[in-house]
């Protein structure tokens, strides 16, 4: 005999999504199990403060599609403030799982990648609406895999003066031009030196970066505002 899925209650959810295709398959698909549920659709966390400040949403979740790790970071950060207890969740279609860790470090409790169907979009729900983190099957296997591989590279080599100098630059959000302009090199040379940065320490974004070189006690000048 084939059992019923069991849903978690949920009330209300937000997607923040600019693409209104998506969002209307968002819905269609959320309403396929869940009838009752209420559903804000914005295109941007401003419209979202802005047309619903006194709403409470249990799940917020947010496209991340035209977003940095950063950008995703820090909007994850602004809906905290607007919706202290909601779960937030990411769905985009990002090639590399490297931020996730980062992400789930955030507050970010889960990610779906876009193609994503009812059953990961319930299952999500199910498990943000406990208080768990949640990534389908798939990609929990490439993170425990991915773990594995990480314990045994090598550990960081240190920096030179110059790295050390760029690796301040991006961590606050420069881009490559902005740190040849500011160091007075060329932009070429920047690239270089970045790619130099990444495999040395053995990440492929700056989020990881930042994290490795606080573990590592890099100069305070690496962590300084501009």
């Amino acid at each position: 005999m084939k059992m019923s899925p069991t849903y978690t209650n949920i009330d209300l959810i937000a997607i923040v999504d600019p693409r209104p295709i998506f969002k209307r398959g968002f819905r269609e698909t959320l309403i396929q199990t869940r009838e009752s549920l209420e559903i804000i659709e914005v295109d941007n966390y401003t419209e979202l403060e802005k047309n619903y400040a006194d709403r409470a949403p249990e799940i917020i979740f947010i496209s991340g599609t035209v977003l940095s790790d950063m950008e995703i970071i820090s909007l994850a950060s602004r809906l905290r403030r607007y919706s202290p207890l909601a779960a937030i969740a990411v769905y985009d279609n990002r090639k590399s799982i490297d931020f996730l860790l980062t992400f789930f470090k955030e507050s970010i409790g889960g990610y779906l990648p876009e193609d994503f169907d009812a059953r990961d979009l319930d299952m999500c729900i199910n498990s943000l609406a406990v208080g768990l983190h949640y990534v389908n099957s798939e990609i929990a296997y490439q993170l425990i895999t991915q773990k594995s591989t990480l314990r045994k590279q090598p550990q960081a080599k240190l920096l030179s003066g110059l790295e050390i100098k760029v690796a301040g630059c991006l961590i606050r959000g420069m881009s490559t031009s902005e740190i040849a302009h500011t160091l007075d090199r060329r932009s070429s040379t920047i690239s270089t030196v970045k790619s130099n940065i990444y495999r040395k320490t053995n990440v492929h974004n700056i989020i990881d970066l930042a994290r490795v070189l606080k573990k590592q006690d890099a100069p305070f000048e690496v962590f300084q505002e501009k």
